[in-house]
């Protein structure tokens, strides 16, 4: 039975149908095969702050020292030292936009046409601003100058080569991250190591050791300055990670004839191991270990993805900008329970 058609024009509006969504496009608008970070932090780690220009949490560097062994009818002992500090993040702020012209070809068809072209505009403009803001998450600014940058993981977690809680001030800041010197307070600082092999007995059993020592537990309980529920994510790049699977294959004697039967598939600590292109670019080959319990990309509430109505642009009556705002930077509280190996 032959399909019969009124003219020529409804063949082709058929086939188009048939064969691709109204709207769809291939997205080839950038080289990163995924935004980690973005998806980790910004879409599933937010923490919406209210009010002022700083974003402040306290930390009580040292107990009191007052506990000691007494005699009978022995006089008191009285000091006091406050040991306290604060921690200051500052906010950061992003802007991405797109435009349009109303003579554009889409708008003389009307309707649908002109949904796609603003839908495929709005859709630049954001993959602009998570290709951007990936960036920002796996790297920090230069120095304490630039206050426009937000922070990136790299800032609150700094490497060394020595094995312990060694992750001192990042470079170019000298008054310490979030304020607090580390050369001050030596408890404010994160777990660090270097290795050499992508083995069990070297990145492994540091990772295993990182993982044990740093989930410290107070004694007492008391309200802490958490941002997010309990989990774990660690990141690599791609040498690391392949190596890594390998490894995991190798302590397997039953793998059938799948021949990267863990590719995508390595656990540690039952936290799966996460490909982080950015760390591509890293020669030190890190491993980050990151809890997300105490660490979150703070948004300023009413400007986590503000975006405006089409405004004109002066000089171009006929033309429409839409901007996208985002007021943001990333906080931790808590740097003892985050680590990074890395190579020398």
């Amino acid at each position: 039975m032959s399909l019969q058609f009124k003219d020529i024009d409804d063949a082709v509006l058929l086939t188009q149908t048939m064969l691709v969504q109204r709207g769809a496009f291939l997205d080839l608008q950038t080289d990163l095969t995924d935004h980690v970070a973005v998806r980790e932090m910004w879409q599933g780690r937010q923490k919406k702050f209210t009010g002022g220009t700083d974003w402040e949490f306290q930390a009580q560097v040292d107990h009191n020292h007052s506990a000691r062994a007494v005699g009978l009818f022995e006089t008191d002992g009285s000091s006091f030292g406050d040991s306290f500090v604060t921690g200051k993040t500052g906010i950061r702020h992003m802007n991405a936009h797109y435009i349009y012209d109303q003579r554009e070809q889409a708008f003389q068809r009307g309707g649908t046409a002109i949904v796609d072209l603003v839908r495929s505009r709005y859709v630049g403009m954001m993959v602009s601003f998570y290709e951007l803001l990936e960036s920002y998450l796996w790297s920090k600014p230069v120095d304490s100058t630039d206050d426009k940058t937000p922070f990136g993981i790299p800032y609150w977690i700094t490497k060394n080569a020595t094995e312990g809680f060694n992750g001192g001030n990042p470079a170019g800041f000298t008054a310490g991250r979030a304020g607090i010197s580390t050369i001050d307070q030596p408890r404010w600082a994160n777990y660090t190591a270097q290795y050499a092999n992508v083995s069990k007995e070297d990145l492994v059993r540091k990772m295993r050791r990182a993982h044990r020592v740093s989930v410290f537990r107070s004694p007492v309980s008391h309200s802490q300055p958490s941002l997010g529920g309990t989990s774990n994510g660690i990141y690599a790049n791609d040498e690391t990670i392949g190596l890594l699977e390998e490894l995991c294959e190798a302590q397997n004697m039953d793998l059938g004839n799948d021949l990267a039967s863990r590719d995508g598939r390595v656990m540690f600590k039952s936290s799966p191991l996460t490909y982080a292109p950015l760390l591509d670019d890293d020669s030190t080959d890190p491993v980050y270990m990151i809890d997300w319990k105490w660490m979150a990309i703070g948004v300023m509430e009413g400007w986590e993805n503000n975006l405006s109505e089409p405004q004109p642009i002066p000089g171009k009556h006929t033309v429409r900008r839409v901007d996208l705002d985002a007021s943001l930077n990333t906080v931790c509280t808590n740097l003892r329970r985050q680590s990074v190996i890395s190579k020398a």
